[in-house]
């Protein structure tokens, strides 16, 4: 379970990310919102989550 919230979140707000990237090269509205939206998510729910799936898969 923790893995697939682990992949799942990670292609969600990676791919947030990404796209923010592309707005803001592009200079649409709304980049800022998904860049801060992307980079938090990675930071509060992906990162936690793989750490936690690494640490018991080498358990």
């Amino acid at each position: 379970m923790i893995k697939k919230i682990a992949f799942i979140s990670g292609a969600l707000f990676g791919s947030l990310t990404v796209m923010s990237v592309l707005f803001k090269l592009l200079h649409y509205q709304g980049a800022s919102v998904l860049l801060i939206a992307g980079l938090t998510g990675i930071s509060l729910v992906f990162i936690p989550f793989y750490a936690k799936y690494r640490y018991d898969k080498t358990e």
